[in-house]
């Protein structure tokens, strides 16, 4: 028996027993489950074979004066099928090699040798009693160092740990098993319904409790606490419809009231079921779904389909954006202005996006993962220093750029030491601080202008410049906003653009501007596209443009050759 108990041992080590079970539960006449069945009857038999043998003589027998001899059944049903085994399970092992652990790989070689080496010994040599001996080392090895289940346990739930889900779901890939994964998260109590409870209560006991309850609806073993309140459950056979019967009634138990410590108390969930590896490709990518935001469009509670859909690409979109500075997926791009007369003014640096598996992800998109992830500040020095770069080459100044426009993120200017540091990045370069124009989006600018106006006043002592960008798309303080001692407000194309619409659109262009002038800044237009509205803009004492009729957002290569080759004067 230690030949075929050696091969089912490992076929746990491997997450190959897991394929059986699956092959069971699809179909009970699959092939793969009735060879399985034949090859254990083999043993079965094989050890009846040896049972009976003192009826028999088959294996073995002894002559006169106790003279032990070997007959054909031992080389057949012991030493033959002994061989049959432990060579399938060295396939198996050779198969999964690159699943395994270090210390897995190591016990398991040990393993091998010990006990095949007593087999080998054994079999040529009868009277070195040895084999015995070396395989119990050898399987004594194997328990100490692989099946180690405190290292797999979560210490205070009857779960395994995240360490267990990445190795148990690369095995499950490994050998080509499909799996459905149920992520139970958002795990909540009430607290103002009962603000006195909620002071007593121990969030631990609380997730021991969802343990507890999940291990009655599937088996423990596949059940794993990945932290922070987030369970992930492994359904293998389980159809779509199988699984969402299963959350429908997991989500109705939290619809009822838990007892915790004698307290009835409500508790909120939501469910993901994530199928391996159609919607995940590896057990990373279902850890990063469990745990990352789940977009304010998503509402509902189980989810999966395109709802999941909007969650994958949150996640995918974090990973990316979380290794993006390290792989070189950021690049920054340039968009000309011009004034009124057509020569150019300065550029506005736009930063992109281009990961190597999702290809482009626009700002609007990468930018609100990075302020919540907390790496904006991260981000937006990277784009100040190539900015830096570029006006070290004297490209810009030698085609008569003024200045070059750099997106600032508000979060980051109400940190402390802002200012200095900025001041220091610049100075690091060195380059000429009134070649950086700091543009603020309106919008966001409103939210503390006293703070906020403290630190346009600190940089521009230190020579920047700053915009207000996207003007006319938000309510503004009028004299907060102006207060801040910006020099260019950049009008938003919606005001342009409805101007050409009707008399009320080109009534609040014209006052737009005339305002702003007064208030003794520059005002600068965005979204151009026509010569109509270039007049317009002349019109109106507008004095710089910006927009897809001179370029769009380019590489810092093709805007070269744009400044130095293209003229936009008639």
């Amino acid at each position: 028996m230690i030949a075929p108990a050696l091969f089912y041992y490992l076929s746990f080590v491997v997450g190959r027993n897991v394929k059986i079970e699956f092959k069971r539960q699809a179909s009970q006449s699959s092939l793969g489950y009735i060879r399985s069945i034949a090859l254990w009857a083999v043993v079965i038999i094989s050890e009846l074979v040896i049972a009976f043998n003192p009826l028999t003589n088959w294996c073995w027998y002894y002559t006169s004066g106790r003279q032990f001899h070997r007959a054909w059944g031992e080389y057949i049903f012991i030493y033959l099928l002994s061989g049959f085994w432990s060579f399938a399970a060295f396939i198996l092992v050779m198969m999964s090699w690159n699943i395994l652990t270090k210390s897995r790989k190591r016990s398991i070689a040990v393993c091998f040798f010990l006990a095949m080496s007593g087999v080998i010994i054994q079999l040529f040599y009868m009277n070195f009693r040895v084999d015995v001996l070396l395989e119990s080392v050898g399987f004594s090895g194997a328990l100490l160092f692989i099946e180690n289940e405190d290292d797999r346990k979560d210490v205070e739930l009857n779960a395994y740990n995240s360490a267990a889900f990445l190795v148990d779901m690369k095995a499950t890939l490994k050998n080509h098993i499909p799996v459905q994964i149920m992520i139970v998260r958002g795990i909540r109590f009430d607290k103002t319904a009962n603000t006195v409870v909620y002071g007593k209560m121990n969030r631990d006991v609380i997730i021991r409790s969802v343990s507890d309850y999940l291990g009655t609806v599937v088996k423990q073993h596949y059940i794993y606490y990945l932290g922070h309140g987030r369970f992930a459950v492994a359904l293998y056979g389980f159809t779509d419809e199988k699984s969402q019967q299963l959350a429908k009634k997991v989500l109705s138990r939290f619809g009822a009231a838990w007892k915790i410590n004698g307290t009835d108390i409500f508790l909120s969930v939501r469910i993901l079921l994530v199928r391996m590896p159609e919607r995940a490709k590896n057990a990373e990518e279902v850890i990063y779904i469990a745990e990352c935001p789940i977009p304010e469009r998503v509402q509902e509670r189980i989810i999966d389909g395109k709802s999941l859909d909007w969650v994958i690409r949150r996640a995918a979109v974090e990973k990316a954006v979380t290794n993006g500075l390290e792989h070189g997926s950021f690049e920054v791009y340039y968009q000309p202005t011009y004034n009124i007369d057509k020569t150019l003014h300065g550029a506005e640096a736009l930063l992109r996006m281009n990961d190597e598996k999702m290809g482009l992800i626009y700002p609007d998109e990468f930018i609100p993962i990075a302020e919540q992830l907390g790496i904006i500040d991260r981000i937006d020095e990277f784009v100040l220093k190539e900015v830096c770069r570029f006006i070290y080459t004297g490209i810009p100044e030698k085609n008569g750029m003024t200045c070059i426009n750099v997106n600032l993120s508000v979060q980051e200017c109400m940190k402390e030491g802002f200012a200095e540091h900025i001041s220091s990045v610049v100075e690091a370069e060195s380059v000429l601080k009134n070649m950086i124009n700091f543009e603020i989006t309106e919008s966001v600018a409103a939210k503390d202008y006293t703070h906020l106006a403290e630190v346009i006043d600190r940089l521009k002592k230190e020579g920047f410049r700053f915009s207000i960008d996207d003007y006319g798309t938000g309510y503004s303080n009028m004299t907060s906003l102006f207060s801040l001692g910006v020099d260019i407000i950049k009008i938003d194309k919606s005001i342009l653009w409805n101007s050409e619409k009707s008399v009320h659109g080109m009534t609040l262009l014209v006052t737009l501007i005339e305002m702003i002038h007064k208030m003794d800044k520059r005002a600068l237009m965005e979204g151009v596209e026509t010569e109509s509205q270039i007049n317009i803009l002349k019109k109106l004492g507008c004095d710089y443009m910006q927009g897809y009729y001179f370029s769009k957002p380019i590489t810092r290569d093709d805007f070269i050759k744009l400044i130095e080759t293209k003229s936009f004067n008639n």
